[in-house]
């Protein structure tokens, strides 16, 4: 046992460690769980219910994230608390297509009890950490409120009881605002509390969490279709459409907005959410667009072309947001390509009603891959600005 204390937010070489990456493998699992709600149920009430499902799943990842960041000490009880939050993910995940149905008891309280931990990590946090006690003290009373709340939902029936989930969400999100701002009156720490490179490295492995469902939709869609060349092809073309996504992320989203400014290090790390929910349900939409050229479900063809174009038009804007954020200004030209890009998409969709799966996946694959290819030919279009 360790005192839990901040963390040099200076220190060289903070990577991930291999307790945070055995973490995020058991996302995949709640991530997986999302993917095959919004796949049985590929309409507009099943993509707002897989939206906004995704928000609480995504912000359970990023409390222990950000917690991690500034006070992970790794001693025995750091290990066994992240454990138990584990198994909570995994509690969570599994009560995830219960809650498409309706069924929302063993979700709140696997989302109450992993919430339980954090309060607890910070609460040690206030006891070992007097030069920040403010800052994590707003944080364990946020998450205390914020799981207090979600509780209390159990009480009010549907739908009533997800406008209280709504009201929970909020008190999360707003609370880490609350300390950040509150800190900077409370201690100089402040402007450093979370390292701004290891931030971004772990961003960057819940990015590839949540695009292998898009892999996995190409292996999964193909498998046992007999191989039939309008299967193969738009599995190839699935696969390209992955591709540009991770080559677009990783190449042009830089991560200088964490260290420009609070407000801009709070639009850097809540403007994800919609990056990760855009690659979720692209990937869904490959699957989709995989078995509407098999013909093996009747949902196939429309679900796809709405999910397909919708999802990865999402994920366009949210980067191009990311991309303002990271250079302050709007006079860049792969931002509008981007933009322009995710409109041309958008307009696609309606007309991909006409067209078989096949050839609305090639459609779409080729138009980012053009984005893909501009963006890399263009030498004066990085993620972050010049250094100097």
């Amino acid at each position: 046992m360790r005192p839990q204390v901040l963390r040099d937010p200076s220190e060289e070489h903070r990577t991930s460690t291999w307790l945070e990456l055995f973490f995020d493998l058991c996302f995949v699992v709640a991530v997986a769980a999302l993917a095959r709600g919004l796949h049985h149920d590929p309409t507009f009430d099943g993509a707002l219910h897989f939206a906004a499902f995704f928000v609480p799943v995504w912000w359970a990842w990023m409390g222990f994230t950000w917690y991690a960041t500034a006070f992970d000490n790794d001693d025995v009880v750091y290990r066994a608390t992240l454990l138990g939050a584990m198994l909570c993910i995994l509690w969570l995940a599994a009560s995830i297509s219960g809650l498409y149905k309706g069924e929302t008891l063993s979700f709140v309280l696997a989302y109450v009890a992993m919430k339980s931990l954090l309060v607890g990590l910070y609460a040690r946090a206030w006891r070992d950490a007097a030069n920040v006690r403010l800052f994590v003290g707003l944080y364990a009373v946020g998450n205390a409120a914020g799981a207090m709340i979600w509780l209390s939902s159990l009480l009010v029936p549907a739908p009533g009881r997800y406008g209280i989930w709504a009201l929970a969400l909020l008190v999360e999100l707003v609370t880490p605002m609350l300390a950040v701002r509150a800190s900077f009156r409370d201690t100089a720490y402040a402007p450093r509390v979370f390292h701004p490179e290891h931030i971004p490295e772990r961003y960057g492995l819940f990015t590839l969490i949540v695009l292998g469902e898009s892999v996995l939709a190409v292996a999964a869609g193909t498998a046992g279709t007999g191989w039939y060349p309008a299967v193969v092809a738009t599995g190839v073309f699935g696969f390209v459409i992955a591709a540009c996504i991770w080559w677009l992320y990783f190449d042009y989203v830089g991560s200088s907005g964490l260290q420009i400014s609070p407000r801009a290090s709070f639009f850097w790390g809540y403007g994800h959410l919609p990056i990760y929910a855009g690659i979720a349900a692209s990937g869904v939409g490959i699957l989709l667009a995989i078995e509407g050229a098999a013909e093996t479900t009747a949902h196939g063809d429309r679900g796809a072309r709405v999910v397909l174009g919708g999802g990865l038009a999402v994920y366009l804007l949210a980067v191009s947001f990311i991309h303002w954020v990271n250079r302050g200004s709007l006079d860049d030209r792969a931002l509008f390509a981007r933009l322009a890009t995710a409109a041309l998409l958008i307009l696609v969709v309606p007309l991909g009603f006409f067209i078989s799966p096949l050839v609305f996946t090639a459609l779409t694959a080729l138009v980012m891959l053009a984005l893909t290819t501009f963006e890399t030919l263009s030498t004066d279009v990085p993620g972050d600005p010049p250094a100097g």
